[in-house]
């Protein structure tokens, strides 16, 4: 292997540390840092209880963090100090909660967040607070009628840039509640001050080794992606997440083969629909777990298009399990297929329609494995057959494009 002269690529860089400095300082001046952490919230649902447990984590590891002590009564306008906080803080934090989408103050401050995300360095995090992240894009025709209420009433204009802030942090990762240990609040707590103290520390000064090394070894951020993700698993969260998906992920990991983990604590403040488009992209099979809920996810009918697309512009295998349904079903959109998917007809466009029907249809045909026909509906020997068949096809894929050098004695 031919050696690499790390002084003198590591020599020319060094300058960047005192770039990055000045520059560093040059950001702090223009931006003052008065608070680390801004947390939004909707009072009645969470000021008590949930919101003053993780304030009080927060500040007890040191941190500066900014919470409304006052209640602002509906309908009126968050103040200057308010904006001003969360202008100013590193990471925010909107806990969207059952009521969060009620209160025209925590409506303005979730715009006010979007709009600042990303710049000087923000990051956003959200909690989604005993609430489903699904049904936030669903929730279209609740929104409006609540801001038809006489106390909330505002311009159609406000309204769209509220709810497109509203959906934009439904596309963040970040925690939801009622999947963490079971909803034990507490442990929630432990895993965003831990998120948050991490990142807190991890200044942009301070990541510049992390950069030098990235660029010692050639490895970018696209390339990490490509050999992280082997496999990903397309599933509806509610019907096998904590079943055979969990019990897949980890036969997977016993078998040295990546599989893409929408859990990943590094996913936590990145557009998570960015983050899976590129997993689909770069892995080498896709496992769609065709349960019954399966077409009454958008999010699993938009996947399901992709990688369809990725099998035709790419040869990307799919192989699906047909979890508890026929292959007919999906293929034919009959049964709970069909009466699922029709409930989208009138949500969406003709056009995103046609493609999801026609990505179920496509899949419905191909070969892969029907559960109830393996061992008896017995899930523990689908897992087995399932990793046993994928571990075949990824070595040979490995062998596909490493070939081993023939050598002439």
């Amino acid at each position: 292997m031919k050696k690499i002269n790390v002084l003198a690529i590591a020599l020319p860089l060094a300058p960047l540390s005192v770039y990055a400095y000045r520059l560093l300082q040059k950001k702090r001046s223009a931006v003052p840092r008065k608070y680390d952490v801004f947390l939004s919230f909707s009072g009645p649902d969470t000021r008590t209880g949930f919101t003053d447990f993780l304030y009080n984590s927060l500040v007890a590891t040191g941190l500066h963090v900014f919470r409304d002590y006052d209640s602002i009564p509906v309908g009126e306008q968050i103040g200057p100090e308010i904006i001003k906080a969360i202008k100013s803080c590193r990471i925010a934090i909107p806990i969207i909660s059952e009521q969060y989408a009620q209160s025209k103050r925590c409506l303005r401050e979730l715009k006010e967040i979007v709009d600042c995300q990303g710049k000087d360095g923000k990051s956003v995090f959200p909690v989604f607070y005993k609430v489903d992240v699904g049904d936030i894009h669903r929730q279209r025709v609740n929104f409006e009628n609540t801001l038809r209420r006489p106390e909330m009433q505002t311009s159609a204009e406000e309204m769209e840039k509220w709810w497109n802030a509203f959906t934009s942090v439904a596309k963040i990762k970040g925690w939801i509640s009622h999947t963490i240990s079971d909803g034990h609040e507490a442990e929630l707590v432990k895993m965003v001050v831990a998120k948050v103290s991490s990142d807190l520390k991890m200044m942009w000064i301070e990541r510049l080794p992390t950069f030098i090394s990235s660029v010692l070894f050639h490895f970018s951020d696209k390339k990490r992606r490509e050999s992280n993700c082997q496999v990903f698993l397309a599933f509806c969260g509610p019907d096998t997440r904590h079943s055979l998906v969990a019990f897949l992920r980890v036969s997977f990991q016993l078998e040295g083969i990546r599989v893409f983990d929408d859990d990943d604590s590094s996913l936590i403040g990145k557009d998570i629909d960015n983050e899976i488009y590129d997993a689909i992209n770069y892995c080498k099979i896709s496992i769609p777990i065709l349960s019954e809920d399966y077409a009454s996810s958008s999010w699993c009918l938009n996947e399901l298009v992709q990688m369809v697309e990725c099998h035709q512009t790419k040869g990307q295998k799919i192989l699906p399990i047909f979890y508890k349904v026929q292959s007919s079903n999906v293929r034919d959109l009959s049964g709970v297929f069909g009466q699922r998917i029709l409930r989208h007809r009138n949500l969406v466009d003709a056009t995103t329609y046609e493609r999801w029907e026609q990505a179920l249809r496509k899949v419905g045909t191909f070969k892969g494995w029907v559960s109830e026909r393996i061992a008896n509906g017995y899930e523990g020997e689908l897992v087995k057959r399932v990793v046993k068949d994928v571990s075949k096809l990824v070595k040979e894929s490995l062998y596909t494009r490493c070939p081993i050098p023939y050598t002439k004695y």
